[in-house]
């Protein structure tokens, strides 16, 4: 009996050996040795810090993460912020060697490979600067230390083929060249980027709208964390937004990569049920839908069909589209509208749609390459022809939009003012609307394809809370973990269950040694 004593005393203790051990592994912020398994849950928990992230393929052109903000553990670095984007699901591997980023593997299991003895790099750019590695870092005393993530910062990983100039890092998924999948592309020229970089610095010191914030995300334009979540704050405070209002505030917080079933208020359920669209509020509401792919009963009040069948029931006989059947066809109005229809011309009524649209814009365009809205030249109209081409995939030197020789960019650029925005009119001050629509027109013309649709579809992991407790506007620095209650309460509740779960065990197994002792000592 002394023997069994003896043998149950030394599976108590392995036990308790291999509970310490599993504290240690699993605790949310373990210790770098065992020594200290017995801490408190109060100081596994860290101080998160806030960072702006993206990353970008430029070779091909498009987003492997649409800029996000999420919170780390103060003191991460780059290794430890690749973990936290695989554990989102937003990666699937990354090797990291002495500070560099040498291949990255994207949730689809595409392999982008910029290792030493490839032509292909990785390029690291901090608060738009580009770093060569981050390994290192001063501290305020100059001496070095382990780099490790400020709070506020921005960070942009791109992965290129060539090298760019520092002026490019700021705007990096500028293409430079065309992709467009028309058989005859439109020649690039470098005053259209100097008119984007123009445009959209103008845009983010004079717009703090929705649209101006899905302008960026669109085309790759970077901004400070305090410029998007103050907008971000301002679309969860809206009181009862419109239809068109709701569309908007879907497609922007999609390109910041947060999916608008997720965000604080489910922004797709208030459009899948608002009542009475009109013809343009159900323009929106499409492209809303198709920007992100999101799901949409069939039997919605605003389903895909229903609003499909909405927009065809506004086209007239000259096969214009307008606002109320029967009156005169608006050139915007169609434009935008086939720009929405494009991922449906296969559709056999939606294509015929489509060419009867297509016909009558070829017979509005005047000699000199611009497009109208009433009397005067208008760059909102010449911008949602291009967009509606580009989606289409027609090339702008196609000869029904080629007036006399003028083709749509050179007309467009006849409303850019000089390293400023664009005007509606031409010779007038810059507007914030044609500025926005005129920077989406030049992408979609270097891209060669709708802006407005997500390369990399954002998931429902990137929730935001925009509660009283993220405290007022002039805090803007303050911006919620994207760990939502729910998460963060699952954690404490499976921590503080395992504990409990450990004691009782414990508990149970003195019992039992205590009872064999007395008995033993009976006999």
């Amino acid at each position: 009996m002394k023997s069994f004593i003896q043998k149950s005393l030394a599976v108590f203790c392995c036990l308790l050996m291999l509970n310490s051990h599993f504290f240690t592994v699993n605790a949310i912020s373990s210790e770098p040795s065992g020594e200290e398994s017995s801490a408190s849950l109060a100081s596994e928990v860290q101080e998160n810090i806030t960072l702006t992230i993206s990353i970008f393929e430029n070779s091909g052109r498009g987003w492997i993460l649409n800029p996000i903000q999420l919170s780390c553990p103060e003191g991460s670095g780059l290794a430890e912020l690749i973990e936290i984007l695989k554990r989102y699901a937003y990666l699937e591997d990354a090797v990291i060697e002495d500070g560099r980023l040498l291949s990255l593997t994207d949730d689809t299991g595409t392999l982008y490979d910029g290792g030493p003895d490839q032509q292909d790099e990785w390029l690291i750019i901090l608060n738009g600067i580009e770093q060569d590695r981050l390994l290192y870092m001063q501290d305020s005393d100059g001496a070095y230390k382990e780099f490790a993530f400020q709070d506020g910062d921005t960070l942009q990983l791109v992965f290129s083929s060539t090298k760019m100039t520092d002026a490019e890092m700021q705007t990096v998924s500028t293409p430079s060249h065309s992709l467009s999948t028309a058989d005859d592309v439109l020649p690039w020229d470098a005053e259209y980027d100097n008119a984007l970089r123009a445009g959209c610095g103008w845009l983010k010191t004079n717009s703090d709208s929705a649209l101006a914030l899905t302008t960026f995300g669109a085309i790759g334009y970077n901004v400070d964390y305090k410029y998007l979540t103050r907008i971000l704050r301002s679309i969860y405070q809206q009181q009862s937004p419109t239809g068109i209002e709701l569309a908007l505030n879907i497609l922007c917080v999609s390109f910041c990569g947060i999916s608008a079933e997720n965000f604080s208020q489910n922004l797709l359920e208030q459009l899948i049920s608002f009542p009475d669209l009109d013809r343009l509020a159900t323009v929106c509401g499409l492209l809303a839908y198709d920007c992100n792919s999101y799901d949409v009963p069939s039997d919605a009040l605003n389903s895909r069909d229903a609003m499909l069948n909405v927009i065809m029931a506004g086209q007239n006989a000259d096969g214009g589209i307008a606002n109320i059947q029967g009156e005169e066809s608006d050139v915007y109005l169609t434009a935008l509208s086939l720009a929405a229809l494009a991922p449906y011309r296969d559709d056999q009524t939606i294509g015929t749609c489509i060419d009867r649209a297509l016909e009558w814009l070829a017979t509005q365009q005047d000699s000199n390459g611009f497009y109208h809205s009433g009397s005067y030249e208008s760059c909102l109209a010449t911008s949602a022809v291009i967009l509606a081409l580009s989606s289409l995939s027609i090339s702008l030197t196609d000869e029904r939009f080629c007036s006399n020789g003028h083709n749509l960019m050179d007309a467009l650029m006849q409303f850019n003012v000089e390293n400023s925005g664009f005007s509606e009119q031409l010779d007038e001050s810059p507007s914030v609307t044609a500025t926005e629509l005129a920077l989406l027109a030049i992408y979609s013309q270097k891209n060669g394809r709708n802006p407005l649709i997500l390369r990399s579809p954002v998931t429902g992991s990137g929730s935001i809370d925009f509660s009283e407790s993220s405290e007022a506007t002039e805090q803007e620095s303050s911006v919620p973990s994207t760990t939502d209650d729910s998460t963060r309460s699952q954690i404490h509740t499976g921590l503080i269950g395992g504990i409990s779960g450990v004691s009782v065990g414990i508990v149970i197994m003195l019992a039992v040694l205590l009872h064999l002792k007395n008995k033993y000592k009976s006999d």
